[in-house]
């Protein structure tokens, strides 16, 4: 599953989890792909009603507590945090306009002008650093336009459809 983090100032990071199956130990392992497209092995495990994270599973440290979905607070920031997709509107684009932010090569359209789309529903895959990237909508509306075809390459800040919310 991809994780977008955005904090106050605008700043975005983003990755990908996935996660396998509990060991006999009840210790649960997360696979994370960095933007760099580094990767790192993580353990939680639950003791006493409270989650442990270790990336060696010698040294754990007790995982704040998190009261909300869609946001954490650090000790110096605050900051959003979207699972699966990141509304179009955060790109310094309005919430009915899809803005790619990296190059890459539409893989396929999933949407027509004058569909009726729901926030979150999937409307394109682009394929950007060889990864495919499921494009969403940021809002509720109707396809007002496609600016992309299947197998265009495109460039960062290209406009690639437009919702009328």
């Amino acid at each position: 599953m991809k994780y977008y983090i955005i904090n106050s100032e605008g700043k975005e990071v983003s990755f990908d989890v996935t996660a396998k199956q509990k060991n006999k130990n009840g210790v649960m392992a997360f696979n994370v792909m960095a933007e760099d497209r580094s990767n790192y092995q993580y353990f939680v495990k639950n003791l006493a009603g409270k989650n442990y994270l270790s990336k060696d599973q010698v040294t754990w440290q007790k995982a704040p507590r998190v009261s909300s979905l869609d946001g954490l607070v650090n000790i110096n920031e605050s900051v959003k945090v979207y699972r699966g997709y990141k509304p179009s509107g955060l790109s310094n684009a309005n919430a009915g306009e899809l803005i790619t932010d990296m190059p890459g090569k539409i893989v396929k359209v999933l949407t027509a002008e004058g569909a009726v789309v729901n926030q979150g529903d999937t409307l394109l895959i682009l394929e950007a650093m060889k990864m495919e990237n499921e494009i969403k909508a940021g809002c509720d509306g109707v396809v007002k336009t496609v600016n992309v075809e299947e197998g265009q390459a495109i460039e960062s800040g290209h406009l690639m459809i437009e919702i009328e919310e």
